[in-house]
């Protein structure tokens, strides 16, 4: 456990147990953790106040009928208050995707910067693929890495909104929260890397001893 010591920073902003009624996280089938509610809801609701964008988030496990994330996005965003931005995870496709019902939307945000597949320590740009499609460690749950993922997507795309339309969101998470968040997919990125090499050290000694066994 020691050796994770670094992971307890982050997933302790998530841990809170006071309930908050949701308004911007539409449907949560995948994270349920009270923390999630708290820290999402005040940012939303200060974005909506200081900027009139609702940024949405959905979380679900599948789609109905095998559709696409983007399929449903747009039947789900059709449902809420304009103009909006839905963030939205699939679990068990591991898709996320960001949607906005009115194209001048994306003009607020880079939306490839947030999705970047590729950003790890130290070219650190994107700030959810990299967290949910990394091995994480035995003691983190996938609910908790999840949660840590699309927490940090939202407080993104809310900063760069907020940004955008030149105010400040006292709810924005500081910058060492987002050190934070560099060092967790660093961690993760390492453990998903060794993996990897295992696997190849041991599918090449099966082979070599395969070899000799032939010799």
């Amino acid at each position: 456990m020691k050796r994770y010591k670094g992971l307890i920073p982050l997933l302790a902003i998530l841990c809170f147990t006071n309930p908050v009624l949701a308004k911007f996280i539409i449907v949560d089938e995948v994270v349920k953790i009270d923390g999630f509610n708290e820290q999402i809801e005040p940012m939303g609701r200060e974005l909506f106040e200081k900027t009139g964008v609702n940024l949405y988030v959905s979380l679900v496990k599948e789609t109905d009928n095998n559709e696409s994330i983007i399929e449903y996005q747009k039947a789900l965003i059709k449902t809420l208050d304009e103009p909006a931005i839905l963030f939205s995870f699939v679990e068990n496709s591991k898709q996320v995707q960001i949607y906005a019902e009115d194209k001048s939307l994306y003009k607020l945000f880079d939306r490839e910067q947030i999705m970047d597949p590729l950003a790890i320590w130290p070219f650190f740009n994107g700030r959810v693929i990299p967290i949910i499609g990394a091995r994480a460690p035995k003691e983190v749950q996938d609910k908790d890495k999840y949660a840590v993922a699309m927490f940090n997507g939202y407080a993104e795309i809310s900063e760069q909104v907020a940004e955008s339309k030149d105010v400040v969101l006292s709810t924005a998470v500081g910058d060492t929260n987002k050190l934070v968040y560099k060092v967790l997919i660093s961690l993760l990125s390492i453990i998903t890397l060794i993996t990897i090499l295992k696997l190849i050290r041991d599918w090449y000694r099966i082979k070599k001893n395969k070899r000799n066994e032939n010799v």
